[in-house]
């Protein structure tokens, strides 16, 4: 059985409906995308901007943490993203 992946998602501030740019609503947007994936993000441990800023998804395997960071690049309120084997955390 293929050992868990997290992705590690450093987000940017997008302007949310009332135009005004916010880490908040690119964490919302980041968990917007992840329902459609299936997949949950963990809830911060508080809400200021530079704590939303860090976000981790949890993946089933690195073949799917490759694809969704793939397609996480490309999102307007995704600054980079990359994996860590689960194992390989502190």
């Amino acid at each position: 059985m293929p050992e868990p992946v997290l992705v590690t998602v450093i987000l940017k501030p997008v302007p949310d409906p009332s135009g005004s740019e916010s880490m908040a609503h690119a964490f919302a947007m980041l968990k917007d995308w992840a329902a459609t994936q299936n997949l949950t993000v963990q809830p911060p441990v508080n809400t200021d901007a530079e704590t939303l800023r860090f976000a981790v998804v949890l993946t089933s395997d690195v073949d799917q943490a490759d694809a969704l960071i793939a397609d996480l690049l490309g999102k307007a309120f995704v600054d980079t993203s990359y994996r860590k084997p689960a194992d390989a955390l502190p």
